[in-house]
This record gives C-alpha cells, sequence and structure tokens, in this order.
C-alpha cells in the first residue's frame, strides 16, 4: 500500500507537532509512535490557538522499538512528544522517535483472535461481544471505543478487570491500553 497521503514526522528531541488537517480523513485519527532501542518516549494530546495551549492526556508511550497505536483524542489536532530522561546525569539513548498516521486498512480486524503486546488499535466492522484478558505480570488494561464517524472515546471495560466480556456497540475503533501482552476474541 502506497503511503502518498500519510503524515510523517520525526525528530531526536521533543516537540509539538501538528497533526494537519489535509493529512485525515473524516473521523478519528490512529497514530504510530516508535522509538530506538535504548530511547523512551510519550505521546500526548494537546490543542493551541492564537492565545491558548492546553494538554490532554497522556495518549501512549513507548521504549524500545516496538511500535505504539493510540487514536488522537476528538478536538485536538496537535500532540507533544517528550524524550524521556531518566535522571540529570542519565540520558535516554541516540535513538530518534518516528511519529504517522495510520489508515483503516493498517489496522487488524478482529474477526475471532487477536494477540498483541503494549498500545494498540483494532478495527471492528460492525457491533460484537468481544473477550478480553491481560496476561503480563502488570495485568490491568483499559479498552475504548470510538465511533468510525469520531466524536468522544467511551471507556468500555471495566475498572482493574484482569478479563471479561464487552459489547462493541457499532463499526469503529477499540483503543488497546496495557503494559503487556493481550488477547481478544470475538464471541
Amino acid at each position: 500500500m502506497a503511503d502518498e497521503g500519510r503524515f510523517r514526522a520525526s525528530g531526536w528531541r521533543g516537540r509539538e507537532v501538528e497533526i494537519p488537517s489535509s493529512g485525515r480523513v473524516a473521523g478519528p485519527v490512529v497514530l504510530e509512535l516508535k522509538g530506538g532501542l535504548t530511547t523512551s518516549f510519550r505521546l500526548r494530546a494537546m490543542r493551541r490557538s492564537s492565545t491558548h495551549k492546553s494538554y490532554g492526556d497522556e495518549i501512549t508511550s513507548t521504549y524500545g522499538p516496538r511500535a505504539r497505536r493510540a487514536m488522537l483524542p476528538s478536538g485536538y489536532h496537535r500532540v507533544e512528544v517528550h524524550r524521556v530522561s531518566p535522571g540529570k546525569s542519565t540520558g535516554s539513548g541516540f535513538a530518534r522517535w518516528k511519529l504517522r498516521t495510520l489508515d483503516v486498512a493498517e489496522l487488524s480486524v478482529l474477526t475471532d483472535t487477536l494477540s498483541g503486546r503494549n498500545d494498540d488499535v483494532v478495527f471492528f466492522d460492525g457491533p460484537a461481544r468481544c473477550s478480553f484478558v491481560w496476561e503480563g505480570r502488570f495485568e490491568g488494561g483499559r479498552l475504548r471505543f470510538t465511533s468510525v464517524t469520531g466524536g468522544i472515546a467511551r471507556e468500555i471495560s471495566a475498572e482493574h478487570a484482569i478479563r471479561g466480556v464487552v459489547v462493541v456497540p457499532g463499526k469503529g475503533f477499540l483503543s488497546v491500553s496495557t503494559w503487556g501482552p493481550w488477547t481478544l476474541k470475538r464471541l
């Protein structure tokens, strides 16, 4: 699949990045963040106008070269990439970060069973029941649903649950947020 219309950004230092509207399609924006072998970065939602700047929640964070996928919340048009340094006298590696937007065609579609690790975004082609299991030693996570038309993400998993069944209300994106392995199964 060609990358011509997709937005990409990268850098060595933390900075503010505008996600251009020309790089977007209608509906939510799915982002992918990659770091380097020994680097750690955090991605935070952000808004800016000519007179005001405000921050939203942390969208995702990464350590190492594994890609992390997350949704840009509704109403935000920028992100802040922050290079994490563990202390004043230590660095956080030499690698750069890479950020890009993803098309729906690049996302996994949950048709049966799907396993992954850390933050990811899964596409649903319609309403469904789905079981989830957080399998890591740092058990716990959250599932948020965003309709294909956009709007506010809805939390659909119970807080502190390490397994359970959720109802995905329609066609859209399921954002998986956890620090370890997970499994989703369509029922």
